[in-house]
């Protein structure tokens, strides 16, 4: 239903809960009600239109974003205070422009999805009276509280109509982007590496060096004759120096651009079950065997297609948020206060 995802997030907002619908677009802030230009200069912390937003209205906000603040004694930590203090300013000042703008264009709320959003928001409660005691503390009375559920199922459906309905895509236009970017869903040609390290100093001296390879063509044969990955798999466990001896030298599959590059240019010219030579790099010395390949390849449509509807949806949500922000900002006052 049209009305489902809404009636959820204003519940959890006004309830002490987030607020996001699917795509991370809030619908409407949990902080209190906005206050009017009677509200004092100094705890002001910005106007839309002449109504301030208090000092309050942004703390309670900044908790909403950054809920783990009883951690940390009601407080945003210094490190994230500037950049949570951003986000629930903005926030709270674009739940300003659209309930103003709602209120413009003559929607209202009908007594069918009032009721509706009520009742979920009083089932959150043990009991009636658990529900007034929390709509008293947080809102004033359950009226303050009602008022401001009403204000922000406004928003929610100016936002809904605006930007919510407006992001969704369909089959077509998401086939059409798979299409036009093919490359994008490429899986590149890779291959299932293992390998046997015997690694020198990062300032290796001759004879360190000479170590080193020393004890990798003491292993080369051996390695060589190996025949499946448990055996060479053995051999790393046993007598590789780097942290992949404890998967049994087992990289898994790899594409060019994730090994060094001596290491990545023998295992691609390596056929599968075959095992390379001592390999040279600036840590070690390498032997590595392929236990398979693959081509490139690209992915179907049909197992990209949910995560790429998400993903077309979500930033087609986030460009029509900022350019309906940007119209409500144009058409009303917005003064950010220091």
């Amino acid at each position: 239903m049209k009305h489902m995802m809404i009636r959820h997030a204003l519940v959890a907002a006004l309830c002490g809960g987030m607020t996001a619908s699917a795509q991370n677009v809030p619908l409407v802030s949990a902080h209190r009600p906005v206050a009017t230009a009677t509200l004092a200069a100094e705890s002001q912390v910005a106007r839309v239109n002449g109504a301030g937003l208090s000092q309050s209205n942004l703390q309670h906000e900044m908790r909403s974003l950054f809920p783990y603040t009883d951690v940390h004694k009601g407080r945003v930590p210094g490190q994230y205070s500037a950049e949570v203090r951003q986000k629930a300013l903005q926030q709270i000042i674009f739940d300003v422009l659209v309930h103003q703008e709602a209120l413009r264009r003559k929607l209202t709320v009908s007594t069918t999805i009032f009721a509706d959003i009520s009742k979920q928001a009083r089932s959150r409660f043990p009991s009636k009276t658990a529900y007034e005691a929390y709509a008293a503390q947080e809102y004033g009375s359950t009226r303050g509280f009602e008022k401001q559920l009403r204000r922000g199922i406004l928003i929610a459906l100016l936002v809904d109509r605006e930007i919510t309905q407006k992001a969704r895509m369909t089959d077509a236009q998401v086939r059409q982007f798979y299409t036009a970017n093919q490359k994008r869903f490429q899986k590149p040609e890779s291959v299932w590496v293992q390998s046997i390290s015997f690694n020198f100093p990062e300032k290796a001296t001759p004879a360190q060096r000479a170590q080193a390879r020393q004890r990798a063509e003491s292993i080369l044969p051996k390695a060589k004759a190996t025949k499946s990955f448990e055996e060479f798999g053995q051999l790393a466990e046993k007598y590789s120096e780097d942290d992949w001896r404890i998967m049994m030298g087992d990289h898994r599959w790899l594409h060019r651009g994730r090994l060094p590059a001596a290491v990545e240019n023998a295992a691609f010219r390596l056929k599968k079950d075959e095992t390379s030579e001592i390999i040279e790099t600036s840590e070690a010395f390498v032997i590595v065997r392929v236990n398979g390949k693959q081509a490139t390849t690209r992915i179907p449509f049909s197992q990209v297609s949910k995560s790429l509807r998400e993903d077309l949806e979500k930033a087609k949500l986030l460009n029509l948020r900022t350019q309906f922000e940007q119209q409500l900002r144009s058409r009303y006052k917005v003064e950010e206060l220091p």
